[in-house]
């Protein structure tokens, strides 16, 4: 899966892809012309000569800023690629707070200092050492020759240091994880532990957590810093080689002046990309290790083939024989549950907390799939339905609905909804006319149920359904709630989790869960 997605973004950006290749190739010319200038400036010692290699190297360092803003924005617009797919994940599946701030935060962080790091040092092996091997062979064969011998070394070496650091590598990331893990809990209950007097035994835990992930962290590190040193060592040896074997040869006049001293100029440019890549092969070691985690995490998509059907509304739900069990937990939320949702009328979902209704709500809105069983909208499955599809059949509110820093119009206008005039009529409805969103103010729960029951109105669907919707209204506020929710009853199915007796009065039938 990730690879189609490569190829997918490899697709919509060739030019880019190819402004990066234009400036390697160039900077290989501008360093061949320097080494040309730099032999010249020896046996003539002209002042144009000086001249002429200061606009050069003016000109390398012009090229070489350019490609590095070329690599940053291929850097942002992969980053920006792999946290939206990762975004849109979030909303369907059960993920733990430790993996996902790790998955967001270091393992996507971790391919821009890839983009910034090694993969200009790839584009230069793969551009600049062909171009310097056949200006080494129009040179003197002999050294040409030399340097094709010594080049595959270093590869080779980073290959077997890869294999063996990839092991160490997965434990600082797992590592690393959980620390994450270990900070968001202490951090969400941190009033809870200060109020008991747990802080110092919360401290300790973190503390541990940290030192091992520092532990594990320095062992890649250490293994990164001996492959540098080999590689350093190895690229040394061969451009001395190089050296040597030309000096020898100069002495016996086996080769011109102007050619040896060309190709020992040339020579450690030959071989700079891969000692570049030496020095940032932990972060090579990591990006891969961020890829596959990226690759794992994605491919577990719930991605099910599925027909596009259209179907009456508003529908009916028959759920048959249902159980949904979180990924995280071990007991089921929902154990073979029947129930019939009647088309075209208000159902109210009863029980005590914990019997499931919340969690029949997302099944029916399809931010989840039954773990067991099948939910149909008049007699069709629900997993035959595109998910296209059915999002826009079904208006969900959850008990603590999500509003953007943004006007009103533009929190309610994304879903393509009802016309936005009509919303100051509902805010009136509410009395939240007077209500302006902004960084500065701060809403009470009540103001954000009865915001985030208007944005399930406005999106005009033909199945709505409402968890707690008047949870902590006072019975004026809830009684407004109910008379909106009648005006917009008609030719809808609406399904409100409730344990309010106003709204199971409201309602048209009631339907009991139990507690698992």
């Amino acid at each position: 899966m990730l690879k189609s997605q490569i190829m997918e973004f490899l697709k919509k950006n060739p030019r880019i892809f190819g402004e990066i290749a234009a400036c390697k190739i160039f900077e290989a010319i501008l360093i061949v012309v320097s080494a040309k200038i730099l032999v010249q400036l020896v046996n003539f010692r002209a002042a144009e000569f000086l001249i002429a290699l200061f606009v050069i190297f003016a000109l390398r360092i012009l090229v070489s800023g350019t490609c590095a803003k070329k690599f940053l924005r291929l850097s942002s617009i992969v980053q920006t690629s792999f946290r939206k797919k990762l975004h849109e994940e979030i909303f369907w599946r059960e993920i733990s707070g430790g993996e996902l701030l790790t998955l967001i935060f270091d393992t996507v962080q971790t391919l821009e200092e890839f983009f910034m790091k090694v993969a200009p040092n790839i584009f230069s092996t793969l551009v600049l050492l062909p171009i310097f091997l056949i200006c080494a062979f129009v040179t003197d064969f002999l050294t040409a020759i030399i340097l094709l011998v010594t080049l595959p070394i270093a590869p080779l070496l980073l290959f077997l240091i890869g294999k063996a650091t990839a092991e160490k590598n997965s434990r600082a990331w797992g590592e690393l994880q959980k620390l994450n893990g270990v900070f968001r809990e202490i951090l969400s209950a941190v009033v809870t532990l200060k109020m008991f007097g747990r802080i110092d035994t919360a401290a300790a835990k973190l503390k541990s957590a940290s030192e091992k992930s520092s532990s594990a962290t320095l062992e890649v590190l250490k293994l990164a810093f001996v492959s540098s040193f080999a590689l350093e060592l190895i690229t040394t040896l061969s451009i001395a080689l190089v050296a040597v074997t030309l000096g020898l040869r100069l002495v016996a006049g086996g080769v011109e002046f102007e050619a040896a001293l060309f190709l020992l100029i040339i020579a450690p440019e030959f071989f700079l990309p891969i000692r570049k890549l030496g020095v940032a092969f932990h972060v090579l070691i990591s990006a891969r290790a961020a890829i596959e985690r990226l690759q794992k995490f994605l491919s577990k998509a719930p991605e099910k083939i599925r027909a596009v059907e259209k179907i009456k509304l508003p529908p009916e739900i028959l759920v048959d024989n249902v159980s949904y069990t979180y990924p995280t937990k071990n007991s089921p939320a929902l154990r073979e549950i029947n129930l019939k949702i009647p088309a075209g009328k208000v159902t109210a979902l009863v029980g005590e907390s914990g019997s499931g209704k919340s969690t029949l709500l997302k099944l029916f809105a399809g931010l989840d799939f039954p773990t067991r069983g099948e939910i149909f909208f008049n007699e069709l499955p629900t997993s035959k339905l595109q998910r296209a599809s059915l999002l826009s059949k079904v208006a969900y509110m959850p008990q603590a609905p999500h509003l953007f820093n943004a006007p009103l119009a533009e929190n309610f206008s994304m879903f393509g909804t009802l016309e936005i005039s009509t919303l100051p009529e509902l805010l009136a409805a509410l009395d939240l006319e007077s209500l302006e969103l902004s960084a500065e103010k701060k809403i009470s729960r009540g103001q954000l149920q009865r915001l985030g029951l208007i944005r399930a109105l406005l999106k005009n669907s033909s199945l709505i359904l409402l968890d707690e919707p008047t949870a902590g209204l006072d019975l004026l506020t809830e009684k407004k709630v109910l008379s909106l929710l009648k005006k917009f009853s008609a030719r809808r199915t609406i399904v409100i989790a409730t344990h309010r007796q106003a709204v199971m009065d409201f309602a048209d039938f009631c339907v009991k869960l139990e507690v698992v």
